[in-house]
């Protein structure tokens, strides 16, 4: 019985300690909402899929540190080696602004990793994403 008891503390201690990385999915008017957290940043995803506000709304925000007004370059390095590089303004990578060769990969690589490097000026955080849900951007 002692065993069964020690057990079932181990496990339940080292659950506590793995952090629980995930992304949240809300709906508000008529957009998707992703967002994930870790080391000190945030990635959102804001998606239109019924094209309700034109299509061209969709974005990636990005908050580092607290600031979500952020306007200075961004990269995301993803673990296959892709690295894409765009200005951020005011925390945003508005798909509206960016040409298709960089918000297809953002997204793509978004989608099929776990980690990523992101970098916004000088500062540099890895990520634990978690497993990406199936977002609706396109």
């Amino acid at each position: 019985m002692r065993f069964k008891n020690r057990l079932v503390f181990m496990l339940i201690a080292a659950l506590a300690a793995t952090p629980a990385v995930a992304w949240e999915h809300d709906f508000t008017r008529g957009l998707d909402l992703y967002s994930t957290t870790d080391n000190g940043a945030t990635i959102r995803l804001v998606c239109d899929p019924n094209r309700v506000y034109g299509g061209t709304e969709s974005m990636v925000l990005i908050v580092l540190g607290g600031d979500s007004d952020l306007t200075t370059m961004a990269t995301l390095a993803f673990p296959d080696g892709q690295t894409i590089t765009a200005p951020l303004v005011h925390g945003r990578l508005a798909k509206r602004d960016l040409a298709e060769n960089v918000w297809h990969p953002i997204l793509e690589g978004l989608r099929n990793t776990q980690r990523v490097e992101l970098t916004v000026g000088d500062t540099t955080r890895a990520m634990n994403l978690g497993d990406a849900p199936a977002f609706t951007c396109i």
